[in-house]
């Protein structure tokens, strides 16, 4: 096989070997990043209830147990680690992530690795009384740059024999620890789009790989080229617990890291802490009407609205990382299939040695 950006022909069996020491790297490093700054590592159920999806119901794997109850396997355990708030002021996990698609593409795989972080107020000297949106946000956004160049720069440290072997200009990943991310929001993302070739997209529209694309390189007047930030999002096209924004109720405190080669990489947001407005929030989102139609019910979720009602967490934010959307970053690769250990484990018909 021959990666993108390679110079040389490279064999599966190689390449395996690789990426499975580059993927531990990076992981080795969020890691360390995450314990060295306080947070405790959280284990968050795998097999679980609709609390497990993310936007899209439609994505979720259902589990066939004994018992006829709805079961899937997660998307994310974001909402068990905003549970687990309730011991600690900041947590992390690592799950597989499971996505119901059509077909694996460049783009979409079915399993994947997602690095999750959620923390409260209090670690940034904040308390439920003193609580400032605007400056829980900054944090946020602050705590997913430092973790994307801890992962970065573990991988620099541990593996630059293999990323010059595929021909990766390690400058370029250098200068990305060392440089601030790029930010934008949704709505001026609208409005740069609109003035270079997408006249068509009004705000509101959910933003596809190209456009992704597109804003990366008008973002970057040269290379080498550094992720951006897009920001606050329109709360109807976003999941229902990301914070309305006081300033600006149509928009969400949001952000999605977008990276070069791979595109939206991490999903990140301050979440509501208000019962009312969050309450309001589900009956009104696409999501949770969708799981009505399906037999689910408001009880699915009272355990989680019970945790926000009561008060028994901080206000709090968090986000999620695809570990392999920052290893395509890492190896410079536009097929995300070619990062994905999953991917190159189900190859059928493989024989490493003659490839």
């Amino acid at each position: 096989m021959t990666v993108q950006g390679s110079p040389v022909s490279i064999s599966y069996k190689e390449h395996f070997s690789n990426l499975v020491k580059v993927a531990e790297a990076l992981s080795f490093g969020f890691s360390e990043h995450y314990r060295s700054s306080g947070l405790t590592y959280v284990d968050a159920p795998e097999i679980v209830g609709i609390t497990g999806a993310c936007e899209n119901v439609d994505t979720l794997f259902r589990v066939k147990g004994k018992k006829d109850i709805p079961l899937f396997f997660t998307q994310t355990g974001q909402l068990s680690l905003e549970q687990a708030l309730q011991s600690f002021s900041g947590v992390f996990t690592v799950i597989h992530s499971g996505r119901d698609e059509d077909k694996e593409d460049s783009r979409h795989l079915r399993q994947f690795r997602l690095t999750e972080e959620e923390f409260d107020c209090t670690m940034i000297g904040m308390t439920r009384d003193s609580y400032d949106e605007d400056a829980m946000y900054e944090a946020l956004l602050s705590h997913i740059e430092a973790a994307i160049k801890s992962g970065i720069s573990s991988v620099l440290k541990c593996t630059p024999e293999i990323l010059e072997r595929y021909g990766r200009d390690i400058s370029t990943l250098e200068n990305a620890i060392i440089q601030d991310f790029h930010r934008i929001s949704y709505e001026d993302s609208i409005k740069l789009l609109n003035d270079n070739g997408y006249p068509e997209l009004v705000f509101g529209d959910d933003l596809k790989e190209h456009h992704e694309a597109e804003i990366i390189k008008l973002m970057n007047s040269s290379e080498p080229r550094l992720p951006v930030f897009i920001m606050k999002y329109p709360e109807e096209i976003k999941f229902f617990n990301m914070k309305e924004y006081t300033k600006d109720p149509k928009v969400v405190l949001s952000a999605d890291l977008i990276l070069p080669y791979s595109g939206e990489s991490v999903g990140s947001a301050v979440r509501e802490h208000d019962y009312e407005k969050l309450n309001d929030r589900l009956l009104r989102s696409t999501m949770y009407s969708l799981h009505v139609k399906r037999g689910g019910s408001y009880k699915d979720y009272e355990w989680y609205l019970d945790i926000m009602k009561n008060k028994k967490t901080n206000p709090h934010a968090g986000y999620g990382i695809g570990n392999e959307r920052v290893l395509q970053y890492i190896f410079g690769e536009i097929d995300i299939r070619n990062v994905s250990v999953f991917s190159l484990l189900n190859i059928q018909n493989r024989d490493w040695e003659k490839k």
